[in-house]
């Protein structure tokens, strides 16, 4: 049996294969390059910075730099009055609240009364003269007197911004009229703190 030859492609279709094969080249090389250039060349905004601030709340009082109140010995049935001035300086609105803390002596608190109310004028160093009271009045023996923010009373609410914002603080200590004798010579000691938090 005759063995068969492979028929081998005519001139035309060697011809139009070398073409493809070659058109086929072309465009994986055009690809190539324009892939290349595409990734050489980038760009980028300006720069943009962003800076975030906080705002402030800060409190003062006409005593800082004072150790203490030092109230005079008193008898049954006697009072004394003082005024503090608290100025709020911070940017933000906040709330204020007075309470108590570092109480001592509780034998002698026990019997002093203590009515504070906020309001306007007074003067420095504890004078309350010129004093017009904007709020109500509050009253409790002194070892009761309030010890969290939580439970202060009077709530001043501050606008906050460029201006300083007081209000003044009278308080009025009274020691009972029925207070004992075994309470002769003691003593009581309570540090009062204005407190302000962000609205």
């Amino acid at each position: 049996m005759p063995r068969a030859h492979p028929r081998r492609p005519s001139r035309r279709a060697t011809r139009r294969g070398v073409v493809l094969s070659a058109t086929g080249a072309l465009v994986l090389a055009a690809g190539l390059v324009w892939q290349s250039a595409y990734a050489g060349f980038t760009d980028t905004t300006d720069a943009v910075t962003a800076t975030v601030g906080t705002g402030t709340v800060a409190l003062t009082n006409e005593t800082e730099g004072i150790a203490a109140l030092s109230l005079p010995a008193m008898r049954p049935g006697e009072s004394i009055t003082e005024c503090v001035i608290v100025t709020s300086t911070g940017s933000e609105p906040a709330q204020v609240r007075l309470y108590g803390k570092d109480r001592t002596g509780t034998a002698v608190a026990d019997h002093v009364q203590i009515t504070w109310t906020a309001g306007t004028g007074g003067g420095v160093n504890d004078d309350c003269a010129g004093f017009v009271s904007t709020s109500p009045t509050v009253s409790t023996v002194m070892s009761s007197f309030p010890t969290t923010f939580d439970d202060g009373l009077l709530p001043w609410d501050t606008a906050g911004g460029v201006a300083p914002e007081k209000r003044t603080y009278r308080f009025t200590f009274r020691l009972s009229p029925s207070a004992p004798a075994t309470i002769k010579g003691a003593s009581a000691r309570i540090t009062f703190v204005w407190e302000a938090q962000q609205r």
